[in-house]
């Protein structure tokens, strides 16, 4: 025990830091949705967008069931979860035999600070994420020990991570796929007659059932299906973004010797631990490359067949546990030369330091221009303003969150600067980054400028006519 003293404190510190963020950083946009989804329930607008998870808007109810209506309030759920998946990463870091690749594990599992913000949102990907990580632990524990329970109970953590997030249906498809070839296809059509396999199949096709049917009335009523891309170099850069916790802009030339060499990366180390298996007897990174390799598989059959757009960013954090173990375990395994301790001390130092230098109580990456937003209500609230124009991002956490509570409401008037015919009614505009108007006819306005926030470079503006 005393040999992992360090990764307790690890743990403790970076769920510590999840736990602040859930205080300090402002409601977003998504999450003022999903709030405003379950305070004005009704269950055509809930059903018609892929931003409702259903785990999370469940714990919010909770929430204002217990009366609160605050940030942190909203967000326990997801702080949960980040207490139940980084102790998970735990037991699989002490598991490791090298010091030196359980600094690195740390590092790469617990540092990631673009992971680390959706560990402190009122969103599913931290449920999703805590599902996962439960499925896993159980499954090679119900492998190693031969407890058939802990493989059923693996396979509800999966499937309770699809509906947690929709995005995760991969990872449990995935899941699904090895589950049943290694409990029942294996012993031919016997399976057949065994009452457990019907109890596996009527819970994986609940799920599937549950998300298909929800995917079918978002398709009929909105296409509001998430984020997702149809480029593959973006969805291989967003990696690279997230790592850095940085919004870069990459060449043409940039991107696609990333994109390769991500691909190369992942595609190496799963065949790796799928057909060096004997060599490394890993039976986690088996596993977790064969999964890996089926999401690969799907993901490719669905972009390239069936025109199907590609997850990135936030929708992709699904894989972000299996990349991790399959990279972990080929540096261990595949790479043995001398220097190898250095390297992994270097990429470790690296990675602490970027943690130290964009780490952040105040924002998160993908909402950074909604950061400290109710401290720009609030002054907008004190000059005494009555109509203001505002970008959709931002009246989104206006309307859906900050309206919608019982204490927290202004007394000003917001409306969306993209759903306004004109800006004649406004007394005042509240502009972000590009800061155009070009779609007004502007002709007959004076505007003045009256304060600039200087850490999203907002701007409040006065209207008046000539």
């Amino acid at each position: 025990m005393k040999k992992n003293y360090g990764i307790v404190i690890a743990v403790c510190l970076v769920i510590l830091y999840v736990a602040i963020r859930s205080f300090t950083v402002d409601v977003t946009h998504d999450e003022a949705y999903s709030f405003y989804n379950v305070k004005h329930f009704w269950y055509v607008e809930a059903l018609c967008t892929a931003n409702t998870h259903w785990l999370n808007s469940i714990a919010i109810k909770i929430a204002l069931l217990l009366g609160s209506e605050s940030n942190w309030a909203i967000r326990w759920f997801s702080t949960f979860s980040a207490i139940v998946f980084f102790t998970v990463c735990y037991f699989f870091i002490r598991s490791l035999n090298s010091i030196y690749l359980k600094i690195f594990a740390c590092t790469l599992l617990l540092l990631n600070l673009y992971v680390l913000d959706y560990f402190g949102l009122a969103r599913g990907y931290a449920s999703g994420l805590m599902f996962e990580g439960i499925a896993l632990l159980l499954f090679i524990k119900s492998i190693r020990e031969q407890r058939r329970t802990f493989a059923f109970l693996a396979l509800l953590a999966a499937g309770l991570s699809a509906i947690g997030n929709y995005s995760f249906v991969y990872f449990f498809i995935a899941f699904s796929v090895i589950y049943f070839s290694g409990f029942h296809f294996k012993k031919g059509l016997s399976f057949f007659k065994s009452k457990v396999f019907y109890i596996d199949a009527v819970l994986c096709l609940g799920v599937l059932g549950f998300i298909v049917r929800a995917w079918i009335f978002i398709i009929k009523c909105s296409m509001d299906l998430g984020a997702g891309t149809d480029s593959i170099k973006e969805v291989c850069t967003s990696f690279i973004n997230g790592l850095f916790y940085s919004k870069f802009t990459y060449s043409s030339t940039a991107s696609t010797i990333i994109t390769c060499l991500l691909l190369g990366l992942i595609i190496i180390t799963c065949w790796y631990g799928i057909f060096k298996f004997k060599a490394h007897k890993k039976d986690i990174y088996f596993f977790c490359s064969l999964m890996l390799s089926i999401i690969l598989f799907i993901l490719a059959v669905n972009f390239f067949c069936l025109k199907i757009v590609l997850p990135y960013e936030r929708s992709a954090l699904f894989m972000f546990p299996l990349v991790c173990i399959c990279i972990i375990y080929f540096v261990s395994e595949a790479f043995q030369f001398p220097g190898k301790n250095i390297l992994l001390i270097i990429y470790s130092v690296l990675s602490l330091f970027i943690f130290s230098r964009k780490a952040t109580l105040s924002y998160t990456l993908d909402f950074a221009p909604q950061e400290d937003i109710h401290k720009v209500f609030n002054y907008i609230d004190s000059i005494g303003a009555t109509n203001i124009g505002m970008g959709w991002q931002t009246y989104g956490v206006y309307r859906n969150y900050y309206q919608m509570t019982d204490k927290f409401k202004y007394h000003f008037k917001g409306q969306s600067l993209q759903d306004a015919d004109s800006i004649t009614g406004f007394n005042y505009l509240l502009l972000t980054p590009p800061y155009s108007l070009a779609m007004f006819d502007i002709r007959k306005l004076n505007f003045t400028a009256i304060k600039v926030f200087p850490k999203t470079n907002s701007v409040l503006v006065k209207v008046t006519k000539k």
